[in-house]
């Protein structure tokens, strides 16, 4: 927990001029397997709608996203590069995404069309929000 508070901060929380830098393979990995990340979307979310969404990426591969309408999305994810590539069953096709730091937080980026599809408000350890299938 430890390793995610400070990662949080140092990704977050920074205070370095405000430059774009893509998170790493390894980074994304630190980052999600086993937390859960609170992000706003925009219309170009996995979800298609904006609004304010959870997302738990379990360190077995899956993932549950509470879309802003409370919904529920089942899907897999892995780490390709420098990109997370999630399989929602509800909503197939979403692609690849990149995560980029700036003094402002993370942002979510669409890795084919540069979309920008949410930030990243929080993130914290484990499944706090007791999301299940």
């Amino acid at each position: 927990m430890r390793v995610l508070h400070a990662f949080v901060i140092a990704t977050v929380g920074m205070t370095a001029p405000a430059f774009a830098a893509d998170m790493s393979g390894s980074d994304i990995k630190l980052f999600l397997a086993g937390n859960t990340v609170y992000l706003e979307t925009t219309a170009a979310s996995s979800a298609g709608q904006a609004g304010q969404v959870v997302i738990y990426w379990s360190a077995d591969g899956t993932a549950l996203y509470k879309t802003p309408s409370g919904t529920m999305m089942h899907g897999t994810w892995e780490v390709k590069g420098d990109t997370n590539c999630t399989a929602w069953k509800e909503r197939p096709g979403t692609g690849c995404v990149r995560y980029d730091k700036t003094a402002d937080g993370i942002s979510v980026i669409d890795a084919t069309s540069g979309t920008l599809r949410a930030k990243i408000v929080k993130a914290a350890a484990g499944n706090p929000e007791k999301l299940a299938p």
